[in-house]
């Protein structure tokens, strides 16, 4: 079985009105993912909302290591969630929880 080697990416999410839920921000990622690069890299990209914290918009992505800049295109390009305008900014990558977290 081939080890997958993930990454961690903390991020801001902006936005206009009410927060989206941890729900509603991995859904439109998931969402944006298969649109642009199809089932098998939404299947392989493993993501996984580690942390978000709704009042400030902060939180950290998991996913798969190969698939970290489709995570990252698919996640920039989310323009609204649910009538919420909402813009995401990635701000560090790493391999570590604790390296993205410093």
């Amino acid at each position: 079985m081939k080890i997958r080697r993930r990454r961690y990416l903390r991020f801001c999410l902006h936005r206009d009105g009410d927060p989206p839920s941890e729900k509603q921000l991995t859904r439109e990622i998931r969402r944006n993912l298969l649109s642009l690069y199809g089932e098998i890299a939404v299947a392989d990209s493993r993501l996984y909302l580690t942390e978000y914290n709704e009042d400030s918009g902060v939180g950290i992505l998991q996913c798969n290591a190969a698939l970290l800049e489709k995570v990252i295109t698919s996640a920039v390009l989310i323009g609204s969630i649910e009538k919420t305008l909402v813009s995401f900014e990635p701000k560090k990558t790493s391999g570590t929880l604790k390296g993205v977290r410093s």
